[in-house]
């Protein structure tokens, strides 16, 4: 071989080696660090459509109890007139002189309260009488004064008992503003009366209420073909209302019925997620590009150190760089919440505030259980301990207005139930007993066995429930199926039930005893063999 030869070969030799190291670090470097930026680009964009549709969810909740809320004590009003049979009787008394009616009309505020409530609770309210003896006025006006008036025509039409009307009226000023009827037949007592009670629930102040929620996002309650109410400018009450929005242009968008009325929350939010997900996590974005910079040549000079050694430097060098890519996925400790929160436990104590360390403590607890979800069955001694700690959480809600008890056999402790079933019934009981009513209620936990079957009963002192809706939640407690967990309504219950069923091979009983303005108990029992054949 020529001197040119060996020179020839090298340089051979050489071009071919960088266009490998060339091919190596385009296939190794340039194009996992063009995927990790795709990753990341891809999912801050994800976390923020994520975050934006967990905001606009959380609006349109937000919206929805605060309509109900406002609506319900109109509700609350309606449903006392309706079964009070003092009212009855002097709706159809005939009176023989004005005298004799106005004497019985002051009789009746004096002995109902109902000047009070009407003065704490804000509401106008009517009663239309089909009653010729009766002077028009005031609260009381004969049946003639309605006949012709749009929220009359609209009630003759639905042939509804009770509901809502959205409409618009004269003001004492002569100006027409909007406003929301609610409207309750009193026929408690006499099926073909045509006595009927119109609350004026005050717009102005429903819509004060939904604007300051201070949601950024625009949103909408719309009916059929209306929007009723807004935090933008829809909600002008002295504006006729505005047509519903096009479909297109609607973010998120979510269904609730209110007293017989079909109403949806629609929430529409800015088109730029990317800009919104770029101000969120810039920190991110910022070190993607440190990351983009640095990495390359940092790489690019260690490969070329590598070169000039040896393979197995090099090997260890990918090795490296794979670890330095595998931890820029590396994400937030998933213990991170309950450590923030056992700091603002700590904190709490510190200061001595005691209460809050303590709603800290119950507020940690759930969020555990339902995160740390290992597996499916607990024992009902760690259920319990749940159970105390959203009990205590709703306490500090309600105040006054709450009390519980629990009473669990020393037997009971140790045999195994479906985790979050019994706090299920006793959240039921909250929401649908005592959260509706106003004046103070309990909630007993009781869990006793005779060593064959586990009792399990729930007990609330609220407002309980009609002989039609007991019957259909016991049909559904007792004949709970996957199926019906893709329906509407206390699939929570329906869950419980179907878990209890499975664990004991569908003999588990289930039984349900309610009355209105008295409360309700749930009873299930399991035989016990089941649950120790858990342990």
């Amino acid at each position: 071989m020529t001197k040119f030869d060996s020179y020839f070969g090298r340089f051979i030799s050489k071009t071919t080696s960088k266009r490998r190291l060339m091919a190596f670090y385009i296939v190794f470097v340039i194009i996992p660090i063009l995927l990790v930026d795709g990753l990341v680009v891809s999912g801050a964009y994800r976390a923020e459509l994520a975050a934006r549709e967990h905001t606009m969810e959380n609006q349109a909740n937000a919206i929805t109890y605060t309509f109900e809320n406002q609506i319900d004590q109109a509700a609350k009003l309606g449903n006392a007139l309706y079964s009070s049979l003092y009212v009855d009787r002097f709706l159809n008394t005939e009176f023989k002189t004005n005298l004799e009616y106005y004497n019985a009309y002051h009789d009746f505020f004096d002995d109902t309260l109902l000047k009070l409530v009407e003065g704490q609770s804000g509401l106008d309210f009517c009663i239309y009488i089909d009653n010729d003896t009766v002077t028009n006025g005031a609260e009381f006006q004969r049946l003639d004064q309605a006949v012709g008036t749009d929220w009359y025509t609209y009630v003759e039409e639905s042939d509804l008992n009770k509901g809502l009307y959205f409409g618009r009226r004269k003001t004492a000023d002569s100006q027409i503003q909007k406003t929301i009827y609610y409207f309750q037949r009193l026929n408690y007592y006499n099926r073909v009366s045509k006595n009927i009670l119109l609350v004026i629930i005050d717009y102005g102040k429903i819509s004060d209420s939904i604007s300051n929620l201070n949601f950024e996002n625009r949103a909408y309650v719309c009916d059929n073909s209306r929007v009723i109410l807004s935090n933008s400018k829809y909600s002008n009450i002295n504006k006729d209302y505005g047509l519903k929005l096009d479909l297109k242009d609607i973010s998120y968008s979510q269904e609730f019925q209110s007293y017989n009325q079909i109403l949806t929350v629609d929430v529409l939010a800015g088109n730029n997620s990317f800009l919104n997900a770029f101000k969120s996590r810039w920190y991110q974005f910022l070190l993607l590009i440190i990351v983009n910079m640095v990495l390359p040549i940092y790489v690019s000079s260690i490969l070329n150190t590598v070169y000039q050694n040896k393979l197995k430097e090099q090997e260890s060098f990918v090795a490296r760089k794979n670890a330095e890519l595998l931890a820029l996925h590396s994400q937030i400790n998933p213990h991170f919440l309950f450590n923030a929160l056992e700091s603002i436990r700590m904190h709490s104590l510190l200061k001595q505030e005691t209460e809050t360390s303590k709603m800290v403590e119950h507020l940690a607890k759930l969020q555990r259980q339902y995160t740390e979800w290992n597996e499916d069955n607990v024992t009902i001694e760690k259920e319990i301990e749940f159970v105390n700690a959203y009990l205590e959480l709703q306490k500090y809600r309600f105040g006054d207005r709450l009390s519980f008890d629990i009473d669990v056999e020393t037997e009971c402790l140790k045999l195994l139930i479906p985790k979050l079933t019994i706090v299920t019934f006793v959240e039921n009981a909250c929401i649908h007993g005592i959260e509706s009513k106003i004046t103070p209620g309990w909630i007993f936990v009781r869990i006793s066995t005779d060593g064959e079957f586990m009792t399990l009963e729930i007990e609330d002192t609220g407002n309980g429930m009609g002989e039609e809706e007991e019957k259909n939640l016991l049909r559904r407690m007792r004949f709970a199926n996957i199926e019906m967990l893709k329906e509407k309504g206390r699939v929570g219950i329906v869950n419980a039930c179907l878990r209890l069923k499975m664990m004991s091979e569908d003999e588990a009983v289930f039984d349900l005893d309610s009355e209105p303005g008295t409360g309700t108990l749930v009873q299930i029992m399991v035989p016990v063999k089941y649950l120790k054949g858990l342990l």
